[in-house]
């Protein structure tokens, strides 16, 4: 039977996807459908036909799972910005857990990791008392005209109009309504690890401060800068633990926007080692510059990340950090990075796709997938953070 744009079918969900879906079959095609849980039988809209395959949204449950909610946002299921309001916290980082052992095991071949099966990989919550609302300190929201602002529905330029949002930092969306009069296009947002909230201007500013550890950085508010409060020192800690550094040696640190990474593991290879960060961002350069002039150790280079690697595939680094972007590093910056690495490589990863792929290009250059943690730091989405760390298949593991 053909279906169209708009009919409602009756599935029952098998497992999650990777992108905020979950995976059912209808006469023998497969559907992705948005507001499942693996376990469901819904009803569920089609939005949009392939060749391949359906998309679809829940527009009723008929059976559901355990760890189903109510949604505490009333924007829930319209609103783009969140995959699983419908879903408890312990659950969505279940479901996250499986995205990431599902894309390791398929695209890597990775059977054990951490001394464990794969199988057994969880991701963490970055704190004990995380709630999962009012976590987003950077937000972008939609003009309505001058009289409100809005998100983007899923997969759609429409845009919904929202009173709150209740992953964004308290008080964004009132913050957002301040600058209706002020400029046109999106109204990007602020809330600082000190409590300041600012609207971001057409200069990418103005200059904010974030701290972490006992250090300050003072960046362009439109800066790159971790979402979630927590994240930037929960992630400082675990790469600096797989980067074991030690006095003397020598860091590179790719993709290295403000220098977080950078700046924070420099006193780990002391003055008479040697920390270089290449960032393209010109802007990010100098919040680094003007937040890290103490350290002699620290050389930022303001260049393309693959054409620098290029230029210097010749030089070798005792350890290796990249946090690229979702799309991840790439088959070429990646064979090189495995030629300039001796004895480590920790990889910072917002999509883990892109780190499985990564990761098969690393193993087919000598290295191996000695740890990974994956953190919860985009609650109520589908997104995840996973840091791994790899060393040459010859080096003795400890």
């Amino acid at each position: 039977m053909t279906v169209e744009i708009g009919d409602v079918i009756e599935v029952d969900v098998t497992k999650v996807a990777n992108g905020g879906f979950c995976i059912a079959r209808h006469e023998g095609q497969v559907v992705f459908v948005r507001h499942a849980l693996p376990g469901e039988r819904v009803r569920a809209e089609i939005t949009d036909i392939t060749k391949k395959f359906l998309r679809a949204d829940t527009v009723e449950v008929l059976a559901s799972h355990q760890s189903r909610i109510q949604t505490a946002c009333e924007y829930a299921g319209i609103c783009g910005g969140c995959d699983w309001q419908h879903v408890q916290l312990d659950y969505q980082r279940e479901l996250k857990s499986m995205i990431v052992r599902e894309q390791m095991s398929h695209l890597a071949k990775i059977e054990t990791v951490n001394g464990h099966a794969i199988n057994d990989f969880t991701v963490e919550p970055l704190s004990s008392d995380e709630t999962g609302l009012h976590w987003r300190t950077r937000n972008r929201f939609q003009r309505i005209g001058d009289i409100g602002v809005g998100l983007q529905m899923a997969r759609s330029h429409s845009v919904v109009e929202i009173d709150d949002c209740l992953i964004a930092a308290r008080g964004s969306v009132d913050l957002a309504r301040t600058a209706l009069g002020i400029g046109d296009g999106d109204i990007s947002t602020v809330a600082t690890s000190e409590g300041k909230q600012v609207v971001v201007d057409p200069r990418n500013g103005p200059i904010v401060d974030e701290v972490v550890g006992n250090r300050r950085w003072h960046i362009h508010a439109g800066s790159f800068w971790q979402v979630h409060p927590l994240a930037p020192s929960v992630f400082v800690n675990t790469v600096r633990e797989m980067a074991a550094l030690t006095p003397d040696e020598t860091l590179l640190d790719l993709y290295s926007g403000a220098g977080l990474f950078a700046a924070s593991l420099a006193s780990d290879v002391g003055e008479d080692g040697e920390v270089i960060a290449v960032e393209s961002s010109i802007d990010a350069v100098r919040d680094a510059r003007r937040s890290c002039s103490d350290l002699p150790q620290l050389n930022l280079i303001t260049a393309d990340v693959t054409k620098w690697l290029a230029a210097n595939s010749s030089e070798m680094f005792d350890v290796v950090v990249l946090d690229p972007p979702r799309a991840g590093a790439g088959q070429q910056n990646i064979a090189t990075i495995a030629k300039m690495a001796d004895r480590a490589i920790v990889y910072v990863a917002c999509e883990p796709s892109a780190l499985a792929r990564d990761t098969a290009i690393l193993q087919d250059h000598g290295w191996i997938l000695h740890e990974l943690r994956g953190f919860d730091a985009f609650p109520m989405t589908s997104h995840v953070e996973c840091i791994a760390l790899f060393q040459r298949a010859s080096a003795k593991v400890s």
